[in-house]
């Protein structure tokens, strides 16, 4: 059998199996594009300076986050205290801008954040969680408790 004949073969097999397919009604679905954000850990350190920098093993795929041009912030609340970050850059405590540079997150992996915490939070108890907006939809993580 030629070439031409073998390719003519093979296309009209694959396109009886494609008509196969819809006339059987074999159900196709789409893959799912909504995020799901997930805390594993977080542990806090503070440095000689007394600024403290968080560690978040997470659970999501980075890639699609940046895919999907999502808007991931990690919120972290001590008392009435909140402080966003966002993986833009953007910090603010208290829903009051900061300068650029001083906290925010300074390392995205794959499976990890890394956050300078601004100066306002000091030792003790706090929470973390990681949210964002998904055709205009609020998409939250589970809150975790760590120790500053």
């Amino acid at each position: 059998m030629n070439r031409k004949r073998q390719r003519g073969v093979r296309c009209a097999a694959a396109s009886l199996l494609a008509a196969v397919l819809v006339l059987a009604g074999v159900p196709v679905r789409a893959a799912n594009t909504d995020p799901t954000l997930a805390l594993l850990s977080a542990s806090a350190v503070r440095g000689s300076s007394g600024r403290a920098t968080l560690t978040l093993e997470t659970s999501f795929s980075f890639d699609d986050a940046i895919q999907l041009s999502l808007p991931i912030d990690v919120i972290v609340t001590q008392g009435a205290r909140v402080a966003r970050c966002g993986l833009s850059g953007s910090v603010s405590v208290d829903g009051v801008p900061q300068p650029a540079g001083a906290s925010g997150v300074i390392a995205v992996t794959d499976r990890r954040l890394t956050v300078v915490l601004p100066p306002e939070f000091t030792t003790g108890e706090a929470t973390v969680q990681l949210v964002t907006d998904y055709s205009r939809k609020p998409i939250a993580s589970n809150v975790l408790r760590f120790s500053l």
